[in-house]
């Protein structure tokens, strides 16, 4: 997953304007009448969808990898439509709301921009805390005890980890704690352990894993010669595993995860 600055980077006036123009034209419908309303303006957020793949350079906001041949999907994090109740919950009991979230159907900032496998996944899932409330038209949504890692807080993205088997873990040392929980919820109704992913994953951390071991073979030739070619050698490395954290570059969360890791604090470091 990777934070999205998304609320201090908005969509164009205009977009904005026409979705709130849109949103007061669903308050005023009848409760049987909304989601046909909806459908019918569904183009509404597909002129979103390039401002948002400019915020990610073109990586899935919830799986950071950059789906080319495929379509991103524009994803209402609250649900539009009824959500589902979350049946296979990973052994963590859930609440769910009664009501869709239809007053944010045109929302910017209720959308995500999703790969096809965590958007099909993810469905109308919006899983709660048991036990807790809901929140209603008007209300503060930060009141909510959401249940999903929200791309746009950069606090839920902390909370991720990644193991050298490519899958997703809590960050959390207590691994009862709802932060903990919230991962584990996440990583189901995303799909973030989908084989493809993990694969994925393996695959940078073994190129990280190689990479540093070039830096650290290259460390150690420059203190016992300092050869200027073993010195400009370590400087081109570094730069090359410092890439692989960048904004811009595929999975650049399991890389400064991987880096992070390493034994060494010079190596840490390359990391930010």
């Amino acid at each position: 997953m990777i934070f999205i600055d998304l609320f201090n980077n908005p969509p164009s006036p205009e977009l904005i304007a026409e979705g709130e123009k849109l949103t007061k034209e669903l308050m005023q419908l009848p409760p049987e009448q909304r989601n046909d309303f909806i459908d019918r303006h569904a183009d509404y957020w597909g002129k979103l969808k390039e401002h948002y793949i400019k915020l990610s350079h073109g990586k899935c906001w919830y799986t950071e990898t950059q789906d080319i041949a495929s379509n991103y999907h524009m994803d209402h994090f609250r649900p539009k439509k009824q959500p589902k109740e979350l049946k296979k919950n990973c052994g963590i009991e859930t609440a769910t709301s009664t009501e869709a979230y239809w007053w944010l159907a045109f929302d910017w900032k209720n959308y995500r921009l999703a790969a096809p496998v965590p958007n099909t996944s993810k469905h109308s899932y919006f899983p709660l805390k048991k036990d807790t409330k809901t929140i209603a038209q008007g209300q503060n949504i930060d009141t909510e005890w959401c249940g999903l890692l929200d791309p746009t807080d950069e606090y839920d993205v902390s909370l991720i980890a990644f193991e050298t088997d490519g899958k997703v873990y809590p960050a959390c040392a207590d691994m009862n704690c709802w932060d903990a929980q919230r991962v584990t919820l996440s990583k189901r109704v995303y799909n973030l352990n989908y084989p493809s992913l993990v694969d994925k994953r393996i695959e940078l951390q073994q190129i990280c894993k190689q990479r540093i071991q070039k830096i650290k073979n290259a460390q150690r030739n420059y203190a016992e010669t300092h050869s200027a070619e073993f010195r400009d050698m370590l400087k081109d490395y570094v730069r090359e595993l410092k890439a692989m954290t960048k904004p811009n570059a595929e999975l650049s969360a399991v890389a400064r995860n991987y880096i992070r890791n390493d034994p060494e604090e010079f190596i840490r470091n390359i990391a930010g």
